[in-house]
């Protein structure tokens, strides 16, 4: 009973490396819901809009941030990256200026529900 128990284990974390290295794990990434982020805009008056609104210039988008970096495969893939490395990068910034520059650690500090635009 020991070493069938010790095989199914041995199964499946063959299965599940076979999968990721078949690109499941892309597959679950570009599937999972994204997670909700609060963004003030009252607390970014002094942020040029262009900086995170790329659309205003290029005329790429007019609805939320989400609707394509979520939905476009040019852009899924790297839709952690590019929010996190926005808003990080300008709040450790600001930090290092001495600056109050918000949430850069817990992920509850960004990722609740959005009370208004």
């Amino acid at each position: 009973m020991r070493q069938l128990l010790s095989g199914a284990v041995v199964l499946i974390f063959l299965g599940t490396g076979l999968w990721v290295l078949a690109g499941g794990q892309e597959q679950a990434r570009r599937e999972r819901p994204m997670l909700p982020v609060t963004f003030a805009h009252t607390d970014h008056r002094t942020v040029n809009c262009v900086t995170c609104h790329h659309d205003y210039i290029d005329d790429s988008g007019k609805g939320l941030c989400f609707d394509c970096h979520k939905t476009d495969p040019a852009v899924n893939a790297l839709v952690e990256t590019h929010f996190h490395g926005l808003c990080r990068s300008c709040h450790l910034t600001l930090q290092a200026h001495g600056e109050d520059g918000g949430p850069t650690r817990r992920c509850i500090d960004c990722h609740t529900a959005d009370e208004a635009p």
